[in-house]
């Protein structure tokens, strides 16, 4: 049987239940196989009718089913980042793998030849093969195309944010929702998709908006000492990728079982409060789970 529903609202994630601890379930991108995700751990499951429905569009492409036994270091080795920036982009994998909550744009800055372009692309895909990669949009009605087509949505070569699409991506961010009128339906409701934003480009931290920049987690890249033919890396990485999203996986599981505990604690008010509470509160099941070093 088949788990498509053209009228649900999940694109490639979707819960398990109300808290992200519960659980999640993974689209493949097929219709007879799904992952599940909990804190017992992480399975391929046929389709079934007790678990979430997808909606499939033109950019939905099949997504490896992931295999035990992987590490993240071989997704570190095709990337140019030191330790920080790595446990940067891990937290930032974790939570656009999460239903629901609020997750930060992940800006990659840099300078020329340093591969900005090709760790977006490795990383959209690592998720979400075939998320709309390409210019800002240049108008709403562009916007409203890309993010409505999968889960990932990544922008290149971004030498500024416009004010409007500042106000998109906060608005986006913070889960909230916008109106439209429509034949018919003169006051309909439109949820603000649940989505994953990248931004490659040269922009400095301080030259977006400082709300903007409040939802933003920057990633410098350094110059390549040598460049690798990219024929060659992706085809490291498509070798490697059932591996690696396993290996994501593994550590999602570990964070889904934190996660509770970690909840109490910002209950007690053990946890300074932030801005995106919910992505906070992964940072500190991620950093539990790995005892604070990059996974």
């Amino acid at each position: 049987m088949t788990n498509t529903d053209t009228t649900s609202r999940h694109l490639r994630v979707a819960p398990l239940g109300f808290l992200p601890e519960e659980g999640l379930a993974l689209d493949l991108g097929r219709g007879d196989k799904v992952v599940t995700i909990t804190r017992d751990g992480w399975k391929v499951v046929p389709a079934a009718t007790d678990l979430p429905t997808f909606r499939r569009t033109l950019n939905t492409k099949l997504l490896p089913a992931p295999v035990p036994g992987g590490s993240l270091t071989e997704l570190r080795e095709l990337l140019n980042v030191g330790d920080q920036e790595w446990a940067r982009i891990v937290a930032w994998l974790l939570a656009s793998l999460l239903p629901d909550i609020t997750r930060p744009v992940l800006l990659l800055t840099g300078v020329p030849c340093s591969g900005k372009s090709v760790t977006v692309q490795l990383l959209g895909h690592l998720i979400d093969p075939g998320f709309p990669f390409g210019p800002l949009p240049g108008n709403e009605d562009a916007w409203e195309t890309a993010v409505d087509a999968a889960r990932v949505v990544g922008f290149d070569n971004v030498a500024r944010v416009p004010d409007w699409q500042s106000d998109a991506l906060c608005v986006a961010v913070s889960g909230g929702a916008m109106t439209k009128r429509g034949l018919g339906e003169p006051f309909p409701f439109v949820p603000r998709p649940d989505r994953a934003f990248i931004l490659a480009g040269s922009l400095a931290p301080d030259e977006i908006r400082a709300d903007l920049a409040d939802r933003t987690v920057v990633v410098e890249l350094q110059r390549l000492a040598q460049r690798r033919p990219e024929s060659e890396l992706w085809k490291a990485y498509t070798k490697a990728r059932p591996r690696i999203l396993g290996a994501l996986l593994d550590l999602l599981v570990a964070v889904l079982g934190k996660l509770p505990a970690v909840r109490e604690k910002a209950d007690r008010g053990e946890i300074p409060p932030q801005r995106m509470a919910d992505h906070g509160l992964v940072l500190v099941a991620l950093e539990e789970a790995t005892g604070g070093r990059p996974a």
